[in-house]
């Protein structure tokens, strides 16, 4: 069942994809479902009348299967879930099952979701990596560190200062020259050259040189890129500019139109057109004029999108439902 997180009246529930209340809206944080459960949150005072929000797990019936008693947690990933337990002077992270028990004692400063039965995990000023037991396989002698990826993470060595990837050994398999490097998609990696981005793929070749203002990742064979981005001195950031998708190969294949834009999924994308969303196919072609005020990217089929204060359903034929 497909369920998506709504806010409605300052409190969070979950609807279906034909905009049916199937929780209610109780949470005060709710976020969407991996593997079964769905990360929520409540407001909680503690003695001295102070508020904090406490995590807890629900599955789809609403059904409270791990109680809201974490400081910090995020979302299922392998079967484990980092978190860090609430009490005062807790501040470690650690990994639960779906039963809510505690299977990597809470010991890291950070830690990073499982991937391949590895996970980055950090111990004082530097990262490595753990396996399920909560071992470290590869050593920490990282300053930064990202989660693997279909085989490589990005990191950067201790006393060096440019990213690169290392293997599951941990051993370096290429680059070490880059700004800053992202995890790899569908076989390419961002990557970041004095303050442009390319793409490289598993043997560190350029797919495209460092060129693009910004850029995300690889998704259904197309990636979002931007051009012409001004450097704004108040945000310290680039921004505007125009957006448009490149593939694999690295040939433009939708043509740099639009005021933002974000990966394919469900064969649609999400993108601004004059401060409004719609989606496009892989033709650049759009699903419904521009008119909706915010979206979300689809996900099994559906996307939520608003005019105003009304949220709706849409579903991949543009055709909406309103949430009640």
């Amino acid at each position: 069942m497909m369920l998506l997180p709504v806010k409605k009246d300052g409190k969070y529930g979950y609807v279906n994809r034909e905009a049916v209340w199937v929780i209610e809206p109780r949470y005060d944080l709710a976020f969407p479902f991996f593997e079964g459960l769905a990360l929520v949150a409540l407001l909680k005072k503690n003695i001295f009348g102070n508020a904090s929000h406490r995590y807890g797990y629900i599955d789809e019936t609403g059904r409270m299967v791990i109680k809201p008693h974490f400081k910090e947690a995020f979302s299922f990933s392998s079967g484990m879930a980092t978190v860090v337990p609430a009490g005062p002077g807790r501040d470690r992270w650690g990994y639960i099952d779906k039963t809510g028990k505690i299977i990597i004692r809470p010991r890291f400063p950070s830690t990073g979701s499982f991937s391949g039965g590895l996970a980055r995990a950090a111990i004082d000023d530097t990262v490595g990596y753990i396996d399920q037991e909560g071992q470290f396989v590869i050593k920490p002698r990282f300053d930064s560190a990202g989660d693997f990826s279909e085989g490589f993470a990005a990191v950067i060595f201790s006393g060096e200062r440019k990213w690169g990837y290392i293997n599951r050994s941990g051993e370096k398999a290429f680059g070490f020259g880059f700004d800053w490097a992202e995890a790899f998609s569908e076989g390419a990696a961002r990557v970041n050259s004095k303050g442009t981005w390319g793409f490289v793929d598993k043997t560190g070749r350029y797919i495209f040189k460092p060129s693009f203002d910004y850029a995300y990742d690889f998704s259904e064979g197309l990636a979002p890129v931007a051009v012409e981005r001004n450097y704004d001195e108040t945000l310290r950031a680039r921004v505007g500019g125009k957006w448009g998708y490149i593939d694999s190969n690295g040939h433009g294949v939708i043509d740099s139109l639009f005021d933002k834009a974000f990966p394919f999924s469900d064969g649609l994308a999400r993108i601004m057109l004059y401060d409004r969303w719609s989606y496009i196919d892989k033709e650049g072609k759009l699903m419904t004029e521009a008119k909706f005020d915010d979206a979300t990217d689809f996900h099994g089929g559906v996307a939520m999108v608003w005019i105003g204060p009304q949220a709706y359903v849409i579903d991949t034929e543009g055709n909406t439902t309103a949430i009640k």
